[in-house]
């Protein structure tokens, strides 16, 4: 996640002025929430998945913003593809790491009668 922040803020550079303050902005500070969300749910097992389900709509919102991006073609063909491979690989991790941490606690939450 943190690579495709540093990839968007790169990208952001070279928008034209009427798009980089406000969508470009907007854009990052979206990328800098999804970060957050990271951070957050890695230090928290207790609402892990809370804050991954969190990260997960979030990221949404800035695949909508990237998907603008493209069709108004303020980012290059070869960042495109670099940012599509990145948003892919994440949302798989961001899933599985979800999934298992949910499957942990209903393991932990149901206990074997004696």
């Amino acid at each position: 996640m943190y690579r495709l922040t540093m990839l968007i803020l790169d990208a952001r550079d070279k928008f034209p002025k009427g798009y980089r303050y406000e969508f470009g902005t907007e854009l990052m500070m979206s990328a800098i929430r999804c970060c957050e969300l990271i951070r957050y749910a890695n230090s928290s097992l207790p609402r892990r998945v809370e804050y991954l389900n969190e990260f997960l709509v979030k990221f949404d919102t800035l695949k909508l913003l990237l998907r603008v991006c493209r069709d108004r073609k303020l980012i290059n063909i070869q960042t495109t593809a670099d940012i599509i491979e990145m948003v892919t690989s994440i949302e798989k991790q961001i899933i599985g790491w979800r999934n298992f941490t949910a499957s942990q606690e209903k393991t932990a939450s149901v206990k074997p009668e004696p």
